[in-house]
Formats: C-alpha cells, structure tokens, sequence
C-alpha cells in the first residue's frame, strides 16, 4: 500500500500533476486542510513520500501512519508489511523515545461553516425524498435495510449534480490554482451522510457513486473528523467501519448498545470516542470480515483495550451483507452479548464445552477468540498473538468453513462440528 492509496482511503484524494519522480500527486492536506498543497509521490522509496507545501509536513508512509493515524512504529510497520530490522528513519527528530498513543483532538467547525452545511443537508434531505432521489431511497431501504425513519433521523439526503461553491463563504480559506484563479469547493453528487449533534453540524460525507470513480467516500473540506458515535448510555459499544453500518446497527440493536462507526479499520480513537470506550465494560470489535479487520482487533485493539473482543460479521464482509443474506442483526449481536456476558471472569472448566456429535468437542469461546480445537492436524501457526489456518492463510476467527471439514460455523456465529451442506 502506497501513500497515496492512504490518503484517498482517509478521504483525502489526489490528482496526478506530473510524471516527474514516478509520478507527482497534489490534493488536500490532512491536517491542514490546505487544497492542492499536499504533494505525494507515491513510487518514491517504499511506499512513498508526502509534502505539504502549506503547513510543511512531510514525511513518508510510515509517518503518515503514525502522526495521522495514531499508529506506532511496529503498528505502522506491520500494516504495511515492512520488518523491523532497524531503527524507525520516520521518526521524529530528536525523539529517541517510544511515544505512547493518545486519542486526537477534535473540534467543531465554526459557525459559518455549519450554517452553510445545514443549508446544504435541509436541500439533500428535501432532494432524496422527491422524485429524482427515489432511485437513492429505494438503495438505502431495499439493499442497505434502513427504515424510512431511520432515514429520516440521520438527515440522510441526495446530492443529484456536482456543484463548486467559494470556499471564502464556508469561512474557509482560498486556495488558488496554478493559474492564479482561486479553487472553488467541490460537492460531488452522491449520498450526503451528515454527521449531527443536536442543532449542530459537525461532518458531511458524500458517498459518490461507483461510476465516478475514487474516492467514494468524500470528505467536505471543514468537516470535523471524529468518529460517528450513536448514544453513550450503554455499558457495552460496537464498532463498525461504515456509517450506514452503524445506522443499520443502531436501528436494530440501539436498545442493546451504543454504536460505533470508525470510517474504516485503521482509524483510532478521537477524545470523544476515548471517553466512552474508557467506560465500557465490554467493546465488541465488528469491523469488517476480512484481514485488515481481524488484524486490527488483534494487533491493536486488544492490546489498548482489554475489555475488546472481536466478533466478526457473518455469511458477508459486513452488517449489510449479513442482512442481505437474511442473518437476523439483533440475533447476531444478542449472541456477542451472551458469549461475552462474563467478560472479566473465569470460567468455569469445561463450562463452554458443547458435544457436536459423538466423536468431536468443541469449545466455543475459544473457537471465537481466534483458535482452533482441531490445531494438532499442523495446519495452523501463530502470527502476531492470532492464530492462523496454514491451509486458508486467514486468521481462524474469520473462516466459516474448517478446510478439513471439521467444523462450519452457523448464521448466528457458533462453530458446529462437520461441513457445511450446501
């Protein structure tokens, strides 16, 4: 993964502005938010390396990681599959020493801005629920399985054009072209998906369609970046990446817990999110069915909170495909809820123990922590803390289907001892 793949998955996109060194790419700067004066080549070195030419930040993908995603060196290292074997060249200057993670700060756009945004989710939210947004609204209702008041709560709307706006009446500061004319706002039409607490409007985040090309997802220049959390009152929270995940979630399941939308599966915690993490006694990791999703809950995770467990979505990637397969949402994350309900406590011998059929016995919670009952066939290997099916090359935790046959697990998450007949 190059830098420049990071940055257009954290909503940040470039354009190729030069062939020069492998290719020149310009865009917004993550941090300051500058537009076009975030430089990065992304066949320089490894992986790539970034200057803003705004707030002078520079570095490579390494340093990306750790500054903008909170990674430590090792995290960061390990996500992009580089070893080890000598000290971190991305690090900080003078600063010999391990930094410890902590949530980033976050804070409200201005006045201004959300004014302007209000204006522009009231006439989305109008558009979706005319004829021209009937197309959206039938994509949200029929494949995503929100209700129209789910809809209607989070102010979902539709953008049917693209549209420039001057970024000087967003309270934004102007940016100018090469030519010397300043950059208007860009508002790509898509899915508008706005991010609200009470009267205020903290994010707008577009999601374009899959016809337009990258990025899909599209940051609005101002937004505030912290994590989309649905209620605070609940002893228990779950995390997913997508916001309409979480929206799916909450509208079947908001009574049980409070959700959890990251954006995607390397995002840390912002404050806001810290803070009711630190309160929970139990985080259910539910990102993503695929590797970055398991890797994410074991490698960090785990390792920042100890009251984390992973449960993976079911029969699809992700909330919504398991409702597109017909697995029951509530029943799903009920079950989390029973598997976990002694978290912090040990168990009782043999207490998880089930008799599948005459020969096998499997133990559940250890299953779903990530093992295999059936490890001695030598087809599986420990590789950070998690343990590997050699024959799938995927954490255990993730496989629906033993390879050799000796378990399958249920729309509802328990392994059953044989195949899976289909």
């Amino acid at each position: 993964m190059t830098i420049l793949e990071l940055i257009q998955a954290d909503g940040f996109p470039s354009k190729k502005k030069a062939s020069t060194r492998g290719g020149e790419y310009a865009g917004p700067c993550p941090w300051c938010a500058g537009r076009d004066r975030f430089l990065c080549w992304p066949n320089q070195g490894d992986f790539g390396k970034y200057y803003c030419r705004g707030c002078g930040r520079s570095g490579d993908a390494i340093q990306y990681l750790r500054d903008y995603r909170g990674f430590t060196f090792p995290e960061a290292c390990a996500y992009l599959g580089r070893e080890i074997t000598y000290p971190p060249s991305s690090a900080a200057k003078g600063n010999s020493k391990k930094t410890r993670w902590e949530p980033r700060a976050t804070a409200a756009p201005d006045d201004l801005w959300q004014a302007k945004a209000r204006s522009l989710v009231e006439g989305a939210v109008y558009n979706l629920w005319s004829p021209c947004g009937k197309p959206m609204l039938d994509f949200l209702t029929e494949q995503r399985g929100l209700t129209e008041s789910t809809i209607k709560k989070f102010s979902l709307g539709f953008l049917p054009l693209d549209r420039r706006e001057a970024a000087p009446d967003w309270g934004l500061e102007e940016i100018l072209k090469n030519n010397g004319q300043p950059k208007k706002l860009w508002f790509p039409r898509g899915l508008s998906i706005p991010l609200c607490h009470g009267d205020q409007v903290l994010r707008v985040r577009i999601r374009r369609p899959k016809s337009d090309g990258d990025p899909r997802y599209y940051l609005l220049r101002g937004s505030d970046t912290r994590a989309m959390v649905l209620s605070t009152d609940k002893s228990v929270s779950v995390l997913v990446e997508s916001e309409l995940d979480a929206l799916l979630l909450y509208q079947e399941a908001g009574d049980l817990v409070n959700v959890v939308a990251l954006g995607n599966a390397q995002t840390r915690p912002d404050q806001h999110m810290a803070d009711l993490l630190n309160r929970n006694k139990l985080i259910i990791v539910a990102l993503d069915d695929d590797h970055a999703g398991a890797t994410e809950c074991q490698q960090w995770w785990k390792g920042q909170y100890p009251q984390a467990r992973r449960w993976p979505p079911v029969a699809g990637k992700d909330p919504a495909d398991m409702m597109a397969a017909g697995v029951d949402i509530r029943t799903w994350l009920e079950a989390a809820l029973i598997e976990y309900s002694d978290i912090g406590t040990q168990p009782e011998p043999n207490s998880n123990l089930a008799v599948m059929d005459d020969e096998h016995i499997i133990d559940k919670s250890v299953l779903m922590d990530g093992n295999c009952l059936f490890h001695h066939c030598n087809q599986a290997s420990y590789q950070s803390g998690t343990l590997f099916c050699g024959e799938k090359e995927q954490p255990v935790i993730d496989l629906f289907d033993c390879p050799f046959g000796m378990w399958h697990k249920e729309a509802d998450g328990w392994p059953v001892a044989g195949s899976r007949q289909v």
